[in-house]
């Protein structure tokens, strides 16, 4: 009798912490390059886009499932809608915004986020960015490739610190193709 309620509050403590569990969101460092993007307009670069991995571990045995996903900029210039990719196999699948995407059930989906960040011309300006400048007129083009997030965060910390200060993803999760759980995570390295 003893051993048949243990077996039985065992099982009812399984059964309680699997329904509860969500899917696990997690920022991981990305060794694609961070990308300026030069305005005319402006005589600058005006915009960097910082690429990071994505990480949704689903740890349940069900299937989930999430369509809305959004970059929350911290600060005060905000920035462009994020890209999101589907990395299968390290081959990037670009994921649009309305769709659902699902993750399997005790399976881990890993993403590319390419953010999109306005800089502050007045902090950081066409002086600070004089050698960039110089070689993408030198190129013949508008954006230039200047290393990863560790090159970027090594050469300018300053810059680096500004641009995600304060930022984090936001997914919300779908039950049964109405809205579920919302998870929000700090963008932190």
């Amino acid at each position: 009798m003893q051993f048949l309620k243990k077996v039985l509050i065992f099982f009812c403590l399984i059964s309680c912490s699997t329904s509860k569990e969500s899917c696990v969101v997690k920022i991981k460092e990305s060794n694609q390059q961070v990308t300026l993007f030069f305005s005319n307009k402006m005589s600058t670069v005006s915009v960097i886009s910082l690429p990071f991995n994505l990480n949704i571990k689903n740890t349940n045995s069900s299937r989930k499932s999430f369509r809305n996903y959004t970059y929350n900029y911290g600060n005060q210039l905000k920035g462009n809608p994020i890209k999101l990719y589907l990395n299968d196999e390290n081959r990037l699948i670009k994921q649009s915004f309305t769709k659902i995407k699902y993750i399997e059930g005790n399976a881990t989906n890993k993403y590319l986020i390419k953010s999109k960040h306005f800089i502050d011309t007045l902090r950081f300006d066409k002086v600070f960015f004089k050698p960039y400048i110089l070689k993408m007129k030198d190129l013949n083009q508008d954006t230039l490739s200047i290393g990863t997030i560790s090159q970027l965060r090594a050469k300018h910390k300053d810059l680096f610190e500004q641009l995600i200060k304060n930022d984090s993803i936001s997914i919300l999760f779908l039950n049964n193709k109405k809205l579920g759980e919302r998870i929000v995570v700090p963008i932190k390295w």
